[in-house]
């Protein structure tokens, strides 16, 4: 590795220079859960890393939260992170509740309780808020509002514009209020205005479990599908895709590193966040210092 042949400290000063340069809005810096954490009780780890290049990823730390599957994860306008709870991973049964997260050590922090089951979590930068999707019994999908202080849900309306049987396991809201969904049970990536749909992108691949879904509204719209599929059996794959919001393309992206001997990945995304900017630079440096903890 060419970083095991450079000094310490100058691989550190490496590091902060590239925090700096996230200050400034050079490329987005992404952060997703992983439910493959390695934690002893069984927590989320929240790990960090550049989009274009998720082989490099840093674990920033566990979340914190036994037995919990994170698959709703944004940032607000103002840099803020959160989390919601979406699963248990015992029995698979559904969770809920809103978590405030420290993108510096990866801690979650309980909000508030709606007992709604949430599959993801999106903002929207066009009314500052944020939403969450729910589908039911593979058939019926409804839009929520989530109230950041108390960490209510209300609902917005049902969905329409699906097919009869289908599974929303993402969500992203681009830079012009416009909504995408990754529908699981068909492969399929729609877009709308929040509530009909029409299919935007067939995936060539089989999606099989934990997803994450975002949209870089602060930079380029780029969006971005951290994905979990079937590959070549026994294999997974787990990596980040990217795809325009105007429909004129869905592109494969690098994984997220090698699988084990059995096959499997080293992460399984339960959503993806692009950090927006202008961020605070609080938020920036925290992060970037984290990265560096690790890597002395």
């Amino acid at each position: 590795m060419v970083e095991a042949s450079v000094p310490m400290r100058f691989s550190s000063v490496l590091v902060v220079a590239g925090a700096l340069a996230l200050a400034q809005g050079a490329f987005a810096q992404a952060f997703a859960t992983n439910h493959i954490s390695g934690n002893p009780d069984d927590s989320d780890s929240l790990i960090v890393f550049d989009p274009s290049s998720p082989g490099g990823y840093v674990t920033v730390g566990s979340m914190g939260v036994p037995n919990i599957g994170f698959s709703g994860l944004d940032f607000d306008g103002d840099g803020n992170l959160w989390a919601y709870a979406s699963f248990y991973k015992s029995t698979g049964g559904a969770a809920s509740g809103l978590y405030s997260v420290d993108p510096s050590t990866g801690q979650a922090t309980p909000v508030g309780q709606s007992f709604q089951s949430l599959q993801d979590l999106a903002y929207n930068p066009v009314d500052g808020k944020m939403y969450g999707i729910n589908t039911q019994q593979a058939a019926f999908t409804r839009l929520y509002e989530v109230d950041l202080t108390t960490g209510a849900t209300t609902q917005v309306g049902m969905l329409s514009g699906l097919p009869e049987q289908h599974y929303i396991q993402g969500l992203g809201i681009d830079s012009q209020g416009n909504f995408f969904l990754h529908d699981v049970a068909n492969d399929v990536i729609f877009q709308g205005d929040g509530a009909s749909f029409t299919s935007m992108y067939e995936l060539d691949i089989v999606t099989v479990s934990s997803q994450g879904l975002t949209v870089d509204w602060s930079r380029d719209d780029t969006g971005y599908h951290a994905i979990v599929g079937q590959g070549e059996f026994p294999n997974y794959v787990s990596a980040v895709n990217t795809f325009a919001v105007d429909g004129s393309g869905y592109f494969e992206g690098d994984a997220f590193g090698p699988n084990d001997a059995g096959g499997f990945p080293p992460v399984q995304a339960g959503d993806i966040a692009i950090m927006p900017i202008p961020a605070p630079g609080g938020v920036v440096a925290l992060a970037g210092a984290a990265m560096l903890r690790r890597r002395r």
